[in-house]
């Protein structure tokens, strides 16, 4: 099966804390989640021939994981089902605010590697775009196994898309953290980043200046999501291009920003590389109302149902 994007990355279930009304009972809603498999989601969501490459249990959370991937049309050959680890939990709890502070109950990164050798090769050479980020990215024998696949599709040509997602609470050692996102940035073609990416990478809490900083060490197209405040994109000329965000009645904003690079992906795989960057602006807006329509619903990609409901967002807005 041919496919427009491949997902490399960690699968998880997120458990999100309802809003308690009473003392005694805790209740929760269930989602999948994983940075990567939510930015797969909502590609496919939005009409891309998605594949992911992940590792869950086989356990009742796995099952729900795979169905559930399966439901929204994602090639999950890719997925190793593995009976000697549990499939991870992010429990979320939500500010007034829609922001989610995360309690992790992970696998090892050793635990957690889908190795470059047992991927089905029809996936890793009929796609036009590879995405990978987040801790997967960057934990040691995670990192070393990304590197092989990211070589292994430049080398085809494929275009390389990147999301740290940096969460420096986790991290014991910065300094070789730092270095590994920054040789994936270099081998990156467009990097998605948070603030919080940018200030971990550069020590700089002033976007323009941070990304400048970042844009002299490496290659990547850069694009900064800022939240409420919108997005910025760096080229080539040292040119700032900003977008706002859309206001819309937040649920909770988990998954904002996986939204956005799937909507990035979305419409790099509709025109191409060139028209892609000519159109930025534009591409941009488009990311911008993904990641809205997904903070309008609890997780990562609820509120989205196909891309008719995106462009008829942005005809309105």
């Amino acid at each position: 099966m041919p496919i427009d994007a491949l997902f490399l990355g960690g699968t998880s279930i997120d458990l999100i804390q309802d809003r308690q009304k009473g003392r005694g009972n805790l209740v929760f809603t269930a989602s999948i989640g994983g940075s990567i498999t939510n930015s797969s989601i909502i590609s496919a969501k939005l009409g891309l021939k998605t594949g992911l490459l992940s590792r869950v249990g086989r356990d009742p959370l796995g099952d729900f994981a795979c169905e559930f991937l399966d439901s929204c049309g994602i090639y999950t050959k890719g997925i190793i089902r593995d009976s000697g680890i549990r499939t991870p939990l992010a429990v979320a709890k939500i500010d007034k605010s829609g922001v989610a502070k995360y309690t992790f109950y992970k696998n090892s990164p050793k635990d957690s590697v889908v190795p470059f050798k047992d991927a089905p090769k029809n996936l890793l050479n009929t796609c036009k775009v590879f995405h990978t980020g987040s801790s997967y990215s960057y934990q040691k024998e995670t990192f070393e196994e990304t590197l092989k696949f990211i070589k292994y599709l430049k080398k085809r040509g494929v275009f390389i898309s990147y999301d740290p997602n940096i969460r420096p609470e986790s991290i014991t050692d910065k300094f070789i953290v730092k270095n590994r996102v920054l040789k994936l940035l270099k081998l990156a073609d467009l990097a998605k980043l948070s603030q919080v990416d940018l200030e971990y990478l550069t020590d700089q809490k002033s976007p323009a200046i941070g990304l400048k900083m970042l844009k002299k060490l490496v290659k990547s197209e850069l694009v900064l999501t800022l939240g409420p405040k919108g997005a910025i994109y760096l080229d080539y000329n040292g040119l700032l291009t900003r977008v706002p965000a859309f206001e819309v009645k937040i649920a909770d904003t988990i998954g904002a920003g996986d939204a956005f690079t799937a909507g990035l992906i979305y419409k790099l795989i509709k025109q191409g590389k060139a028209r892609f960057f000519a159109n930025i602006r534009s591409n941009m807006l488009f990311a911008s109302a993904v990641s809205a329509i997904i903070c309008t619903k609890k997780g990562a990609n609820q509120g989205l149902r196909d891309i008719k409901q995106i462009n008829s967002f942005l005809a309105k807005s």
